[in-house]
């Protein structure tokens, strides 16, 4: 972007204002930037375009990449047009070089990012609140669901029917949930692996060794889930951060932009008019 040279003569006459900051010209611009990424976080979230969707195709990594590159996408494009609106509608201010406009500019775009990212956590800090009793519940039924996976992986049967052993009682399968739901890692003591080897054991006559291997393959799984949980968690949140960096950048750069344009004059009619 091309800076102007400080000169009077350069410096145009602005309006004399009250307060050097322009808190209409940053709300604008907040606003139009959270509903710019409202619309296109709604489509991304209705193609299944999210680093939350639950993907398990292959090349699950393609998949993170270009959801990564579209939030990158959609931040950039409503930082872009917070930033711009908030630069072409702010007041400048009497006697200042154009040098100083610039910087002003930028702050103000900085700010509007600011406003955007405080009211958009608070509002999804006061909707998990609200959610929190149904998000809880939906919490508590997925994790009921992996733990009835694993359960069942260690208490099923060869499938062979004619040499079925006395079953698993229900007081078993509860002892045995709960050993899986406070491991979530399969991270099991010795003697919950020994406990988990005799049932396995004496309810599906399997032999001792062959329960044992059950056991420790059935860990591998729970750690192997637990570990690519926590690597999403943070590609999440490492994304989360970049992505907020980018937007300050953007609405810096944007917002000087728009005030170029402003202390221009330039005529941006055509892009919206109608031809005859």
């Amino acid at each position: 972007m091309t800076d102007y040279v400080d000169s009077p003569a350069l410096a145009k006459p602005g309006l004399a204002v009250s307060s050097v900051v322009d808190w209409p010209a940053i709300i604008a611009g907040a606003i139009v930037a959270a509903a710019v990424s409202f619309v296109a976080t709604t489509f991304s979230s209705a193609i299944g375009l999210t680093v939350a969707s639950p993907y398990a195709g292959p090349r699950q990594e393609l998949f993170f990449i270009a959801a990564g590159m579209w939030l990158v996408f959609i931040v950039v494009s409503s930082f872009a047009a917070g930033g711009y609106i908030t630069g072409r509608l702010r007041r400048r201010v009497q006697n200042v070089s154009q040098h100083e406009t610039d910087i002003r500019d930028g702050i103000h775009g900085l700010t509007m990012w600011a406003v955007a990212v405080v009211v958009g956590g608070v509002l999804a800090t006061a909707s998990l609140g609200s959610a929190s009793k149904t998000g809880t519940s939906s919490v508590q039924q997925g994790a009921t669901v992996l733990s009835d996976r694993y359960v069942d992986l260690l208490l099923r049967g060869d499938g062979d029917t004619r040499r079925g052993g006395p079953g698993v009682t229900e007081e078993t399968r509860a002892i045995v949930s709960r050993l899986v739901l406070e491991n979530p890692a399969g991270n099991f003591s010795t003697d919950d692996k020994t406990y988990l080897t005799n049932v396995i054991s004496s309810s599906t006559a399997l032999h001792p060794s062959q329960a044992s291997d059950r056991v420790v393959a059935v860990a591998t799984e729970m750690k192997a889930d637990a570990n690519k949980a926590r690597k999403i968690g943070v590609f999440v949140a490492f994304l989360s951060a970049a992505t907020l960096a980018v937007a300050a950048a953007t609405a810096w750069a944007a917002t000087r932009v728009g005030g170029h344009h402003r202390d221009g004059d330039v005529d941006l009619s055509h892009l919206v008019r109608l031809r005859r």
